[in-house]
């Protein structure tokens, strides 16, 4: 039966495999040849790339479930009819996983930052033995006030890292209030008008928010002009379109901001002609924070599979009004 048979359209490696291995006593079928496959078509419960799946999500009658394999959907929305999107739950890859590796990135940065371990490097490059400035009068992440952009599922993880590692985190978010006892790794929570005091207050400010009409353009401009007084580092692991890469590089030349770590960027790949790559303060990768792995999406869809056959609310499923 169709029903029975999960369609699997995506490019991430080893993702057959992975379904296979947590789910074995489930039929997986793998699409290759989209124009001719009747199975891909009729499958009731479909896992794939956002940008493979998106051109066919209003030629799907039976479905009633698609498992993404990214969190973010920008890849996806381009396909969405505004006044008419899909009435079957599309669900992010989000949850532990994703939030654990893009905290596992932020801790990393922070403490190579702090800690001078890129000139550490540079010195053994020339040889150097040297022991001054941050490599030895270093901060700790316990010394620091973290600010999280963004306390959905991966700000919550990324926060809760930091917490337990000693970091006074403050959160950033759209709802209205939180409540702290729930979140009690937050100490201050921030919204609407409480950006520019938010941004006063930390030593760096992490941001996690996804690509909204709220969100476009939040730190646009001079608003940076408030991380003056504090050397603020920003970081970044959500999505590029939260500032211009004008705005940001003038931050960065006015040192408003004493560096930044950038994983993501409006326009990717980075263009090459960007005077962010020779900025001696900025670190760049290439939207790698949190990978898609084939690992993690198989056990996140085997979690969110046991919610839809209980007929309960899927977590990560994706609110088109909201855009994430």
């Amino acid at each position: 039966m169709s029903s029975a048979v999960v369609s699997v359209f995506s490019k991430t490696t080893n993702i057959y495999k992975e379904l296979q291995r947590v789910l074995p006593n489930i039929t997986f079928h793998c699409v290759q040849e989209i124009e001719n496959d009747e199975q891909f078509r009729k499958s009731h419960i479909i896992v794939g790339d956002y940008d493979l799946i998106g051109p066919h999500i209003y030629n799907l009658p039976h479905v009633k479930l698609v498992q993404g394999t990214w969190a973010g959907i920008d890849a996806l929305i381009p396909h969405i009819r505004s006044n008419t999107p899909p009435t079957f739950p599309i669900v992010r890859f989000t949850g532990n996983h994703f939030g654990r590796l893009i905290g596992e990135y932020v801790v990393a940065c922070i403490v190579n930052v702090e800690r001078g371990i890129f000139e550490m490097k540079e010195n053994q490059n020339k040889q150097q033995w040297v022991r001054k400035g941050k490599i030895t009068e270093y901060r700790s992440i316990f010394d620091l006030t973290i600010g999280i952009l963004g306390v959905g599922n991966i700000g919550d993880k990324i926060g809760r890292l930091l917490n337990y590692m000693g970091a006074t985190v403050f959160g950033y978010g759209r709802r209205d209030s939180i409540d702290l006892v729930e979140n009690n790794h937050i100490s201050q929570y921030f919204n609407g008008n409480d950006l520019t005091r938010f941004l006063h207050n930390c030593d760096y400010v992490v941001n996690v928010l996804p690509s909204t009409d709220q969100t476009k353009g939040l730190l646009h401009g001079t608003v940076l002009e408030n991380c003056k007084e504090r050397g603020t580092v920003f970081v970044n692991v959500g999505r590029g379109s939260v500032i211009s890469e004008e705005s940001l590089v003038r931050a960065l030349q006015e040192k408003w901001i004493s560096g930044a770590i950038l994983d993501v960027f409006d326009n990717e790949p980075l263009r090459e002609e960007s005077l962010l790559w020779k900025m001696e303060n900025v670190f760049i990768s290439p939207h790698v924070s949190g990978m898609s792995r084939a690992k993690d999406i198989a056990e996140q869809f085997k979690e969110n599979l046991e919610f839809y056959e209980k007929n309960l609310p899927i977590p990560g499923t994706v609110d088109f009004s909201k855009g994430y």
